[in-house]
């Protein structure tokens, strides 16, 4: 597993425990405030005003295996747009790996980081049914959405405010998919697999 250290909430002052390496945003356990690291240290950002309460096998401090590996459920994120909201899960592994799983409807899809990097201007003048250049190579453009983050839950790798606004791209090339997320300048890229909810094995 990571490293694991504690913080004090800087809205409450009681100590948080077992935070990672890899934490940037975070529940508080006591007081439920959001708070994120800044450039200054941990700092308080309010609450999230939807409630997380969509029904799944999955939960924030659950442990499971999938592919042989070990895992806990370290985080959540609920995003929403105008047809609707999926869920976004931060699997820490216990290699020390971590990945993103998509909850949408039912099905899942496990994310794995890549190395190209695009541009945020470029996203997000893009149209689906268009090609997209990244690092030299054209992708399709598939799906292109605006979403807001509706909640979070746990700890996350990435700095997460209340009611942010999130671009999501899909982009086909290769034989395989890629998601994307811009958030203000920052980019990740994706590539994702299909994953059958029977593949989970529950602790």
């Amino acid at each position: 597993m990571s490293f694991h250290r504690s913080l004090s909430c800087p809205s409450c002052g009681v100590a948080v425990e077992k935070v990672t390496a890899h934490t940037r945003s975070l529940q508080c356990p006591h007081c439920d405030n959001w708070v994120y690291l800044g450039n200054n240290g941990w700092v308080a950002s309010g609450g999230f005003e939807h409630a997380l309460d969509a029904p799944s096998i999955l939960y924030v401090g659950r442990s499971g295996s999938l592919n042989n590996r070990d895992f806990v459920v370290a985080g959540r994120i609920r995003l929403g747009y105008g047809s609707g909201n999926w869920d976004e899960w931060w699997l820490e592994f216990e290699d020390g790996d971590h990945q993103w799983l998509e909850e949408d409807d039912g099905s899942y899809q496990l994310h794995t980081s890549v190395e190209q990097q695009a541009s945020a201007a470029t996203l997000r003048g893009c149209s689906v049914g268009t090609f997209v250049d990244i690092e030299g190579q054209n992708f399709f453009v598939t799906e292109k959405n605006e979403a807001q983050v509706e909640g979070a839950q746990g700890a996350l790798p990435m700095t997460i405010m209340p009611g942010e606004a999130v671009l999501c791209v899909e982009v086909v090339g290769g034989g395989k998919e890629y998601s994307l997320e811009i958030s203000a300048d920052d980019v990740s890229m994706t590539d994702s697999i299909p994953i059958d909810a029977d593949s989970f094995r529950w602790k």
